[in-house]
């Protein structure tokens, strides 16, 4: 799941929610371009570029509070260098299935601030 991490939180204290509803939708659109390019390195049998793009949602989602994501994410670069592709394609579909639950929350409380709660 997402909690909205304290670094998010400290930003909205100082006044200004714009800033984190702009961070919010940046890492929504990146992370799913980022899974797309995941998905096609694992069909590409490209270790290299698994790698690269899972450590680039790895660390985006520590950021954004997004542990369980970014945990999915250290184990398929991990998991790079063994070049397991089935085992690599399922962790990266677990990975986009748990970026979907994050995506939904984090578009509930976006929709929130929105409406001013």
């Amino acid at each position: 799941m997402w909690i909205v991490p304290e670094s998010l939180k400290d930003i909205e204290k100082a006044g200004d929610d714009s800033i984190v509803l702009e961070l919010i939708d940046s890492f929504q659109d990146d992370t799913a371009s980022r899974l797309q390019r995941l998905h096609e390195a694992v069909a590409r049998f490209d270790a290299d570029r698994v790698k690269a793009e899972a450590h680039s949602v790895r660390g985006a989602a520590r950021q954004m509070g997004a542990e369980g994501l970014a945990e999915l994410c250290r184990a398929v670069e991990a998991g790079a260098p063994q070049r397991n592709w089935p085992e690599l394609e399922d962790q990266v579909n677990r990975a986009e299935v748990h970026f979907a639950e994050v995506r939904i929350a984090m578009s509930e409380y976006v929709s929130g601030k929105r409406r001013g709660r």
